[in-house]
């Protein structure tokens, strides 16, 4: 007679997680491999090596971390450097918000509809590729060497960086944004605010960015090519007359600027397109 064999249940295993260990070695290698102190050490790395070799070498032709810093301070505490700061931000916020008003007016028209486009394309690609500095001697018999020339000087660096780019964003909106809004008959002005300008946010930032950037190159070299004022007047003199730490600090002030300014507009990007910059630092 056969057994009958009486089923058992399985017995299954005792599966636990165990926390994450948030303290000891892999606390400290998670610290120790983190974009922020990699960025701290390359710093610091940057500064020693600056430094090392600004004591080494020739005190007229360089300066050290040390001696710039000391510059630094000194043309801060003096007025000296925001003296050379005061005319040129007038400058930059004239220059770039006209920048952005055209830059972004015409990215948007042109990139939307394409015989104006085809229509101007030619002029402003060969402006685009003429070099800005063998412009600056026509701008300067045309306009003089003041504030208006440099102006002048600023918008011609930032537009065609903000315009281009706001461009492109527009043509390569996705098309099945445009399909679905035009089945549901959306008018042309309404698609352009409602469909195709939030699609294009992070182009028009990128736009920004860029044309801040090169609008700071365009008030270095007004100050170096027009009327020797201003940060790249500053620089210049300081070069001239082989004060090193000073102009390697008037040059500083430029990048903290600069850096700065993009910051300020990482974060409205952060804010108005998160998506752009998913999983970035």
């Amino acid at each position: 007679m056969a057994q009958e064999t009486e089923a058992r249940p399985t017995p299954t295993a005792d599966i636990r997680l165990s926390p994450i260990d948030e303290s000891g070695p892999g606390r400290w290698r998670r610290v120790a491999t983190s974009d922020w102190t990699i960025r701290a050490v390359s710093f610091v790395v940057f500064i020693a090596v600056w430094e090392s070799y600004g004591r080494s070498t020739n005190t007229v032709t360089f300066a050290s971390a040390s001696r710039t810093w000391d510059a630094f301070y000194e043309l801060t505490t003096s007025g000296d450097l925001w003296e050379a700061w005061r005319s040129d931000l007038g400058i930059m916020v004239t220059a770039l918000s006209l920048a952005t008003v055209f830059g972004l007016t015409l990215g948007f028209v042109l990139g939307r509809f394409k015989t104006p486009d085809t229509f101007f394309e030619p002029v402003f690609n060969a402006l685009f590729m003429t070099p800005k500095v063998a412009l600056l001697p026509i701008i300067a018999l045309w306009l003089g060497f003041q504030f208006n020339a440099k102006v002048v000087v600023v918008l011609m660096f930032s537009f065609f960086e903000i315009f281009f780019t706001v461009r492109t964003g527009v043509k390569v909106t996705d098309a099945e944004y445009i399909d679905v809004a035009r089945a549901y008959a959306i008018p042309d002005g309404m698609m352009l605010r409602k469909v195709i300008a939030p699609a294009s946010l992070p182009y028009v930032i990128t736009g920004l960015r860029l044309g801040l950037l090169h609008g700071m190159v365009g008030v270095v070299l007004a100050g170096f090519f027009l009327e020797n004022s201003g940060i790249g007047g500053l620089i210049s003199r300081e070069s001239a007359e082989y004060r090193m730490p000073a102009t390697f600090a008037a040059m500083i002030s430029v990048m903290f600027f600069g850096v700065t300014m993009n910051a300020i507009l990482r974060l409205l990007e952060r804010r108005v397109a998160p998506w752009n910059i998913k999983g970035a630092t």
